[in-house]
């Protein structure tokens, strides 16, 4: 019964992103609708959470049984695959998929070329691009991570835990302000931007790599020094470890690297660009 009610709510989330979502906000853009579809099926798995996280492996896809989260992974790929398929072809996409495949930046580059021109010439986002604004995001975003993760980690399994739903969307919508705010310069290709422009996106990148080094590492170190502090605690030999995480634990974990990972070179550029403002007053 328990596969039943997932693959309806599958249908669901998925009639919603194809009747909805992708024509309205990605239209023919195959990046944005490939990122849509990212956030669409983690908001799924975020729904479902609450329901089902403490249940044993017991979904049974075809031959073998797996855990809810797969089970639901592997529904939304099948009954996507039809639907996608159609949608492309609708549309004609096929050429700008076999064209992205064959990019070399694949899906790390989040923006076109007819996008950034647009946002360099556009001035109906021009009050996310005051000094405060920009100060107010970067410092919106990072404060939302940090309490995000605090809570995520903490909160245990139990009703509370769905609120992740509403974290991931407050970062979704973070990271639009973000991009919007520098008009799309970290994210675009290189024949979008001038050699000054092209300059400074490839400065931010540098210095947004060594930010999540940093980032990682503590992170990393942070893990590491919990895990063996345990294993001390409880008198373990010191090579055998058990490490069992909670669903809103994992979420804390992967919301904390995607998040950064995607968000920062927008918030060193938003900050760039808030100091220069403010030395020009």
């Amino acid at each position: 019964m328990s596969e039943i009610q997932v693959i309806i709510a599958v249908l669901i989330a998925l009639a919603i992103a194809y009747l909805l979502v992708y024509p309205r906000f990605a239209r023919d853009d195959v990046k944005r609708m490939a990122w849509l579809d990212i956030v669409v099926g983690t908001i799924l798995l975020g729904a479902l959470a609450p329901f089902y996280w403490n249940s044993e492996p017991e979904f049974s896809f075809f031959t073998f049984d797996t855990s809810w989260w797969f089970f639901a992974i592997l529904i939304y790929a099948l009954l996507e695959m039809p639907l996608f398929f159609l949608y492309v072809k609708a549309r004609g996409l096929g050429s700008q998929y076999r064209a992205l495949w064959k990019s070399t930046s694949g899906f790390t580059q989040m923006a076109s070329e007819n996008q950034v021109k647009k946002q360099l010439s556009d001035t109906k986002w021009d009050g996310l691009r005051t000094r405060g604004a920009l100060r107010f995001l970067v410092l919106g975003a990072n404060t939302t991570i940090a309490m995000g993760t605090i809570f995520l980690i903490n909160v245990g399994d139990n009703s509370l835990a769905s609120l992740v739903v509403l974290y991931f969307s407050i970062l979704f919508i973070f990271w639009f302000l973000l991009r919007t705010a520098v008009r799309l310069i970290p994210d675009a290709p290189d024949d979008a931007l001038d050699e000054r422009l092209l300059q400074e996106r490839n400065r931010v990148y540098h210095r947004a790599y060594q930010y999540l080094v940093g980032i990682s590492g503590a992170f990393a170190g942070a893990l590491f020094g919990y895990v063996v502090a345990t294993d001390i605690l409880e008198d373990g030999d010191g090579f055998n470890y058990q490490l069992d995480f909670t669903w809103p634990q994992i979420h804390a974990i992967f919301w904390l690297v995607f998040g950064y990972a995607y968000m920062l070179p927008s918030m060193i550029m938003a900050w760039r660009e808030a100091k220069r403002l403010g030395s020009q007053r």
